[in-house]
């Protein structure tokens, strides 16, 4: 089955497994269809125009249509709880220590049916007894380990995490939102 992965960064700034939530569906792709639904005016490809039925843009395949729902990230219709729950759901995203507690916020305000709750209980719980410096996700399980072997492989072929303090593929979530709001 399907799962998000969560990843830490220790006090070095290399990344490290959290935990994983079971059934991506329930992640990025749940998020992305409740921001369309509740932003975004209603959909249908062209090939489908005489079939009574709803469509969403996240099962378009050609990205465009996804294009729409990502660029809300960017736009001021959107609440700052969707905006920092939709942010979440990108690529080389990365959410530093500071801002957790926001985020945790925001996962348990944002509302649909999706693992979001799951998801800041697993940070929540991880933050006991860690202190890590940002957390990030790999939002389905195709992508792999993805922060735990961005750093590429040693001489040895094993997998270097990506590192915080000297990678250059992340970006910061809130610092994103703060300059876009």
């Amino acid at each position: 089955m399907s799962y998000t992965k969560i990843f830490g960064f220790n006090k070095n700034g290399d990344a490290y497994s959290i935990g994983e939530i079971r059934n991506a569906f329930r992640g990025a792709m749940a998020v992305w269809t409740i921001i369309e639904k509740k932003y975004l005016p209603p959909w249908k490809p062209l090939w489908a125009m005489t079939i009574e039925s709803d469509y969403s843009r996240v099962s378009d395949m050609s990205g465009e249509s996804m294009e729409e729902i990502w660029s809300l990230f960017k736009s001021d219709k959107v609440t700052e709880i969707d905006r920092i729950v939709l942010g979440s759901t990108f690529d080389n995203v990365v959410v530093m220590k500071k801002d957790i507690p926001k985020l945790l916020e925001c996962f348990r305000a944002f509302e649909g049916e999706t693992s979001l709750k799951e998801q800041a209980d697993l940070i929540e719980n991880h933050l006991i007894d860690n202190d890590p410096e940002a957390v990030a996700w790999c939002q389905t399980s195709i992508c792999g380990d993805h922060w735990g072997n961005y750093g590429g492989q040693d001489e040895d072929d094993e997998s270097i995490p990506y590192n915080l303090n000297t990678g250059d593929r992340h970006w910061d979530l809130f610092e994103s939102v703060e300059k876009n709001g």
